[in-house]
C-alpha cells in the first residue's frame, strides 16, 4: 500500500513541475491620450516588445498570459497615473487607450472608428 502511495505522490508532484501552457498574442495599442504611454502590464502575464507609446502612435507588441485564456487585465503607466481595463486578447483588431468621463479607457479600435 505505501508504495503506491509513494508512486501516486511522485505522480503528481512530475505533474505539478510541468510548466501551464502560455497563450502569446499580438496586441496592437493606439494612445489617443495628450501624453506617452510610458509602461503596459498585464496581470499575470508578461509584456515583450513594448516601448514607449507617443500621443498619437500605435504600436503592436506580444502578451504571454498563462493557459488558452483570451480575456486579461492590462494596466497602462501614463504620467504619474496607472490606467487599467479588461480586454480581450484575441480581438485581432487593437485597443486604443482614450480619455472617458471616469479615466482613461481601453475600448475597441472598431469601436472607437465608428465615433468618430
Amino acid at each position: 500500500m505505501r508504495l503506491i502511495v509513494r508512486a501516486a505522490l511522485a505522480g503528481f508532484l512530475v505533474c505539478a513541475a510541468w510548466p501551464v501552457a502560455a497563450a502569446e498574442h499580438a496586441f496592437t495599442l493606439h494612445n489617443n491620450l495628450s501624453r506617452p504611454i510610458t509602461s503596459i502590464k498585464v496581470k499575470g502575464g508578461e509584456v515583450s516588445g513594448f516601448k514607449k507609446l507617443a500621443p498619437g502612435a500605435r504600436l503592436t507588441f506580444t502578451v504571454t498570459v498563462p493557459g488558452s485564456e483570451c480575456s486579461a487585465t492590462i494596466s497602462a503607466r501614463v504620467g504619474e497615473n496607472r490606467r487599467e481595463g479588461r480586454v480581450n486578447l484575441c480581438d485581432a483588431g487593437g485597443y486604443v487607450l482614450t480619455p472617458a468621463e471616469s479615466g482613461a479607457k481601453f475600448l475597441p479600435l472598431s469601436q472607437v472608428m465608428l465615433v468618430r
